[in-house]
Order: structure tokens, then sequence, then C-alpha cells
């Protein structure tokens, strides 16, 4: 077995602030290259083409967009309602603003699927694999 691979962290989850709203934690998991792979192969679909007469693949969007949420997004906490208007338009004239928002994979998935400003979000996380590091952990552990 190869050395890098050998130290490679199986499931590395960290918790990151959203820095538009105040108190606002999600809790995302490290994919690598191999895992997003796998989601955007499971999200192919074959179409013929008739000008070319050949196969092609295209991605499903929904498709890799709802496998990525319930990969990448593990939960987050202080979403309140009065918040959606900084993350998407949205009319929250009937609810309580304070009211938090619950995570469940289905509004993680409606948030990733309308708020671009959230897709970059988890994006810009997940290319910042230092906040997943062990070592990175342990240092802000002793600062």
């Amino acid at each position: 077995m190869s050395k890098i691979k050998s130290l490679m962290a199986k499931q590395t989850v960290t918790t990151v602030e959203f820095p538009e709203i105040d108190g606002f934690m999600v809790d995302l998991v490290y994919l690598n290259r191999e895992e997003l792979m796998k989601i955007r192969n499971r999200s192919l679909t074959f179409k013929f083409n008739k000008r070319t007469r050949q196969r092609e693949e295209e991605v499903d969007n929904d498709k890799f967009l709802e496998a990525y949420s319930e990969k990448a997004i593990k939960g987050w906490r202080g979403l309140r309602y009065k918040n959606l208007p900084l993350l998407f338009p949205a009319d929250i004239s009937g609810v309580n603003g304070e009211e938090e928002i619950e995570y469940s994979p289905e509004e993680a998935l409606e948030l990733l699927k309308n708020s671009t400003l959230f897709d970059q979000f988890v994006t810009d996380a997940m290319n910042d694999f230092e906040q997943f590091s062990k070592t990175k952990a342990e240092t802000n552990e002793k600062n």
C-alpha cells in the first residue's frame, strides 16, 4: 500500500461558519477527487446525438446535486428564517424570522439548488482542504 494512501483520512468532518450570517455553522465532509468522480459518474445520462450518430454522456445536474448534498453536508445550526433573503429571494412574511430552520437532507438540497451563494460557499470550503486536516485542527486547539 502506498505511504500517501495510508495517511489519507477516511472521513473528515469539519464545521465551517458561513461568512455572511453570524452563527450559521455548517458541518461538511471532505470529498476527495475519487469520491467526487463517483458522484459524477452516478449522475451521468447517455443520449444519442443524431447529428454525429454517437452516444454522448451528459451530467444530470439534479441527480449530481442530490448526491453531492447528501455526501458533503452533514448538518447545520444557526440558520434562521430571517437569514433566507441573504441567500436567495425569499418571502418570509408568514413566518417567525427568529425561528431556526432545522437541518434535513431535503432542506440542504433546496438551499444548494436555490442559493448560488450557499453553493459557492460549500464548493470553496471543499477546495480549502486544510480545514479538514488533523494537523490544522490540532493547531487551532492549541491556540
